[in-house]
């Protein structure tokens, strides 16, 4: 694809000057182009959630990294940057100024700079690329994010920017607040003293950009947007003008395009063309895009279709009518399509996640799914629609807007069809996690789990579909789909419960809440209550973890739904327990047990069993939590549940070293941490690493403890969490008695 169009969706989707995908996270940024200017669109990096070492990015401050060099990528220090369009021209002046704002000088506070301009333009990629021929300034790492501020759908809040943002420079997930008064002030503490580089593209208001500004003197902040945000005056910011390419640049932006021979040989056309496309980068690519695909097409014969619509066309001559070009430039492009390539346009435009699959376009359209990957293929080349990676699609703004506005009388079924399908689909990646789990949606009987290697890249895929589900569910609640909304809720389950994505854990709850209640459907509000309460509870916070799962322990009982009612006394056994109040625990998950046991569930009543015990244990009650672990043992055997007897075998082998049986206790522990760490949780795996120190200190084994809670350490260090604060004063205690 080529020229230059300004970003667009989403903090995973496309942006209009994107022209080429990368990989999320800390990917090295590749080479800056010599040439400067106006260039093709490239993909809008997702923020990544991966959490890191927190403080490592200390170790960059004061390095030698100089033009030219990568600085290198170390835990903490994040690389988000898009990669810089391959055809960039002209934007001279434009990069000088940003070299001049951003430079060194007096003050205490980060430098922003807000690149002004209409939409199309070439803001992002103007940004981008001075960010990459400048990110040796900023050691400590480079944050990206799109705030979506122009697109047809709800721009992108603070705090979902906050949350990744801090995940990126080393904030385990569970770690970071849920409410956007407490992520801020992290955000400061966490950039103080570093020099990082933030690009924040596609801002609609100073209020989404001031708490994104970091705290940090060596910071610059570099903001795209349609409007010019006066409000951050306050923050120090200063502007930068983009208009469109001058006449010349826009000429050779379609020369690059179509190669110097074709271009040659109709000069006038060409200098014709860019004017028709009003220099705008967005337009001139999706003409350069149809000839290109069309090679025997004479220039002229494009220049004769666009005089059609020059009335439309001259009005992007003045700064506030870039989407009139842009919407002439994709009549013409969606005139030129197929039947079934207009349809798939029309109807996965309704989709409001940032990116779909050639699978959920088939749903969406009812399409076959040769028809759908030939339509796919149309549209990409009709730059139309970008592919972000293999198999991944996404609209730019602007054309998204135009393809809604194509009459279609199936358009309203779009987001039901997307809802049935991801529900679908998140529940046979579920069933790869926790088989055998009770399920209040009947799709899990109708579904066959999918084919994924292991627990670990089903939760993988789960997470990286989750910036798309969240807003399908807004949108299916918004549109009172409530069925399909409680039930894709429900199915974020086994993700939230591994992953801890407690802002979207807690949004996605109330939304599945609302729509189980409109459905007058109480086993199925029990169910989301009783969800939300364990984030509740996750988080520590006691009191709306009791609070919701005792709601959803009433709903159940008014439902006469045993199961749901044994769910709340179980969770509410966990709430009492971390209140530190284990006889009452004990109590709670018994009769939780006995539930089971009626119901004749044998997945629950070996999971009571381990909760008994495991609450025994802490007690110092070795030889009751002895009885409850073997029966927990043998049940989650006698079901083939092996990462049930896996966990259950950490408390046995416990009870092992205390009764002097250290070597069978280390056999125990070494087949449980095999099992374990298949599971696609670091967590359980680090929890057989620790039963496996305590083990070897007993045995007086230091250098192996020392060496197991090492290699604790290091897992969990991008997790974070109780486990990891056991694990480090667990080494902190061992390191110091030697010592002593």
């Amino acid at each position: 694809m080529n020229g230059v169009s300004e970003g667009g969706r989403g903090a995973a989707n496309g942006a209009e000057e994107r022209d080429a995908g990368r990989s999320p996270g800390t990917a090295r940024l590749p080479g800056v182009p010599a040439q400067h200017g106006a260039a093709d669109p490239e993909p809008a990096a997702t923020v990544p959630g991966a959490g890191a070492w927190g403080g490592a990015a200390d170790a960059l401050r004061g390095a030698a990294v100089g033009p030219g060099r990568e600085p290198a990528v170390v835990p903490g220090s994040p690389r988000q940057l898009p990669p810089p369009p391959a055809h960039f021209v002209s934007r001279a002046d434009e990069l000088s100024n940003l070299d001049a704002l951003t430079g060194s000088g007096p003050g205490s506070r980060a430098r922003v700079v807000v690149v002004v301009g209409p939409g199309g333009v070439g803001k992002t990629a103007l940004a981008v690329t001075w960010a990459a021929g400048h990110a040796h300034r900023y050691p400590d790492g480079q944050l990206y994010t799109d705030l979506r501020g122009f697109s047809a759908d709800t721009a992108v809040a603070p705090e979902e920017v906050l949350g990744v943002f801090l995940r990126a420079l080393g904030v385990a997930p569970e770690r970071v607040p849920a409410g956007l008064a407490e992520q801020v002030g992290l955000y400061r503490t966490v950039t103080a003293g570093r020099r990082l580089l933030v690009v924040l593209d596609n801002a609609v208001s100073t209020a989404q950009v001031r708490s994104l500004i970091p705290a940090s003197a060596g910071c610059a902040v570099v903001v795209t947007s349609r409007l010019r945000l006066d409000g951050l005056l306050a923050d120090g910011a200063r502007f930068v003008d983009v208009a469109p390419l001058p006449r010349e640049d826009a000429i050779a932006l379609l020369t690059r395009t179509l190669g110097p021979s074709r271009a040659g040989a109709e000069p006038a056309a060409v200098a014709e063309l860019a004017e028709l496309c009003g220099r705008f980068p967005i337009t001139l690519r999706v003409a350069a895009a149809r000839l290109a695909a069309r090679p025997r097409w004479p220039v002229s014969r494009v220049v004769a279709q666009l005089r059609d619509e020059r009335s439309r066309l001259a009005t992007l001559s003045r700064l506030a009518g870039a989407e009139d070009s842009a919407t002439a430039a994709f009549d013409w492009s969606y005139r030129e399509l197929p039947a079934h390539a207009a349809l798939l346009y029309r109807l996965t435009a309704e989709i409001p996640g940032p990116e779909f699959t050639a699978g959920l376009a088939a749903a969406v359209t009812g399409m076959r799914e040769p028809d759908v990957a030939d339509a796919l293929e149309v549209l990409v080349d009709a730059s139309l629609l970008e592919e972000a990676d293999l198999d991944r699609y996404r609209f730019h703004d602007l054309v998204r807007l135009h393809a809604r506005a194509q009459r279609d009388d199936d358009r309203f079924e779009a987001v039901p069809r997307a809802a049935r399908w991801y529900l679908r689909e998140l529940t046979r990646a579920n069933l790869v996690v926790i088989p055998s789990r009770w399920r209040v949606s009947p799709v899990a009987e109708e579904v066959e789990p999918a084919p994924f290697a292991d627990d670990g890249e089903a939760l993988d895929w789960l997470a990286g579909e989750l910036p798309n589900v969240l807003p399908l569910l807004e949108e299916a609640v918004a549109y009172r789909h409530d069925e399909v909304a409680w039930q894709l809720c429900e199915a974020l389950w086994e993700l939230l419960l591994y992953r801890k994505h407690y802002p979207e854990w807690l949004r996605s709850h109330e939304l599945g809440i609302t729509a189980a209640q409109r459905c007058h459907d109480r086993v199925a509000e029990s169910r989301l209550r009783c969800q939300l309460g364990r984030a509740h509870l996750d988080l520590g916070q006691l009191e709306p973890a009791e609070r919701e799962t005792r709601w959803a322990a009433e709903l159940a009982r008014e439902a006469h739904d045993r199961r749901n009612e044994s769910a709340a006394l179980e969770q509410l056994g966990m709430v009492v327990q971390g209140r530190g109040d284990v006889d009452a625990a004990v109590v709670l998950f018994a009769d939780s047990l006995r539930i089971e046991e009626e119901l004749g569930i044998d997945r629950g009543v070996a999971a009571r069993h381990r909760r008994i015990g495991e609450a025994l244990l802490q007690a110092g009650r070795e030889a009751g939590a002895a009885r409850h672990l073997d029966a927990a043992s043998r049940l989650f055997e006698e079901i083939g549940d092996d990462k049930g007897a896996a966990r259950v075998a950490l408390g046995l082998a416990r009870i092992d070293v205390r009764s002097g049986r250290t070597e069978a206790a280390v056999r125990r522990l070494e087949r449980a941490r095999a099992v374990l760490g298949r599971s696609g949780s670091a967590v359980y795996e680090a929890e057989a690493l620790l039963a496996l120190a305590e083990v070897a200190e007993a045995d007086d084994q230091r250098g192996r403890a020392r060496a197991y809670l090492t290699e604790a350490v290091e897992l969990l260090a991008e997790v974070g969490g109780a486990t990891l604060d056991r694990a480090r004063a667990a080494l902190e205690a061992l390191d110091g008695g030697e010592s002593g």
